[in-house]
């Protein structure tokens, strides 16, 4: 049973540069920015630690002018994105708990379509979030691929990545070409602006029914120098500065 979510795998970043900074009682340990096309408004992506090991991670909304803080009560209500953020609606993917482990688990019979679609509004933004049986997302969520690439290219929906090796690896895995659609991309960059690595957390769903057809995550480290000015801002996060007390 395996189930991959970025708000977990980010973890193994959490620690890049000085470490954790701290926002009131909590303790952010990332946090990402992607400005939603048309509007004043931008989607942050979080993970934040509390007292007792508690956890606090997902999206938000809030205007360009406001200040970036922990604000549980209008977290969105999914772990993911199915596509691009746009002015008038953002679709989500979430899952329920249901024979979530043991033999509860192995009893239940995988189902890939919708159990349920949520509708919300969240800063006069329509929120549509879809609900997956435990089971049905979890078989579908594959595992994490990593790769280093050669060069990219970028159209209005999607990035492609070309010439790629698994080098992490012992199955030496090669790609000529590898298409991601845009939504859910994180860059991580230095202080130079370059690139270090981009994160991808990619769902895929059936563009009429919403059947989970499969999730991936990639990790892709490019081969060579790119200034991180030469992604745009349309369904790609970045790292935003993490405000202080």
């Amino acid at each position: 049973m395996k189930i991959k979510s970025f708000k977990y795998l980010i973890l193994l970043f959490c620690f890049y540069g000085c470490g954790f900074e701290k926002l009131g009682e909590w303790k952010i340990s990332t946090l990402y920015a992607q400005k939603i096309e048309g509007t004043s408004k931008i989607l942050y992506q979080y993970d934040a630690w509390g007292g007792r090991d508690s956890n606090a991670n997902g999206f938000v909304i809030l205007d360009s002018s406001e200040t970036f803080k922990i604000d549980l009560q209008n977290e969105l209500p999914f772990y993911n994105l199915s596509d691009i953020p746009n002015k008038t609606k953002i679709v989500g993917i979430t899952h329920d708990y249901y024979n979530s482990c043991g033999s509860d688990y192995y009893k239940s019979k995988p189902i890939f379509k919708p159990m349920n679609i949520e509708k919300s509004l969240s800063k006069d933004i329509h929120i549509e979030t879809i609900i997956y049986q435990y089971r049905g997302y979890s078989e579908k969520d594959g595992g994490l691929e990593r790769y280093v690439f050669e060069k990219f290219a970028e159209t209005k929906d999607s990035l492609f990545f070309y010439n790629l090796n698994d080098v992490e690896s012992m199955n030496g895995i090669h790609l000529d070409e590898l298409r991601i659609k845009k939504g859910e991309i994180y860059l991580l960059q230095n202080e130079n602006k370059e690139v270090e690595k981009i994160i991808v957390e990619q769902k895929t769903l059936n563009p009429k029914t919403k059947e989970f057809i499969d999730g991936r995550t990639c990790f892709l480290t490019p081969k060579n120098k790119i200034l991180s000015n030469k992604f745009s801002e349309r369904g790609i996060f970045r790292e935003a500065k993490i405000p202080h007390d």
